[in-house]
């Protein structure tokens, strides 16, 4: 009977240092306060953060190039046409942009300098490997029969159409001249 029992107390005794161990294990060290454990997640968060690519909300993506930040300036509220601008880059093969869809006009044209005279369609060459943009001062994009005032800091979609590639949907961001 004594061997019994002292199995019994052995069994206990394993029980109950495994139970310690598990203890043990799961909880933090007790040089650690409990506000450490966030603290040492966020800082790994922070410093995991710092290898991983910035999301750009201005980048907008086809098979074959990147659009930048398409925006244009507020207007007044009796205007009826504005410039938007933006950047072509990464062209990995020539396209034509060939139309815009947005709720805030009707239509759209090139203009500035370079544009064909008198055009009224929108048929604007991207060559691959070239960088293009349309800057208010230079080509541009002229977004006619405005359905409403463009205000600072709104923002409205934005739908480029190519002759090739797949149309993309985008966001046009109405910017103050300050921030150009």
């Amino acid at each position: 009977m004594k061997a019994a029992g002292d199995r019994r107390a052995c069994f206990t005794r394993l029980s109950c240092a495994a139970a310690m161990v598990s203890d043990r294990l799961t909880e933090p060290p007790k040089h650690m306060t409990s506000s450490a454990l966030p603290r040492r997640h966020l800082l790994v968060a922070l410093g995991s953060a710092a290898f991983l690519r910035p999301a750009q909300a201005c980048e907008f993506y086809s098979s074959h190039l990147r659009i930048w930040h398409p925006w244009t300036r507020a207007t007044r509220i009796d205007a009826d046409s504005a410039r938007l601008c933006m950047r072509f880059d990464e062209v990995q093969k020539t396209d034509r942009l060939i139309g815009i869809e947005t709720p805030v006009a009707a239509g759209a044209r090139l203009a500035g300098p370079g544009a064909p005279a008198g055009g009224q369609g929108l048929s604007l060459l991207i060559a691959e490997g070239q960088e293009l943009t349309l800057a208010e001062e230079g080509l541009h994009i002229e977004l006619l029969d405005l359905q409403q005032p463009l205000q600072v800091g709104r923002s409205f979609p934005l739908r480029l159409i190519f002759e090739s590639a797949e149309p993309v949907n985008a966001v046009l961001s109405v910017d103050y001249a300050g921030l150009r």
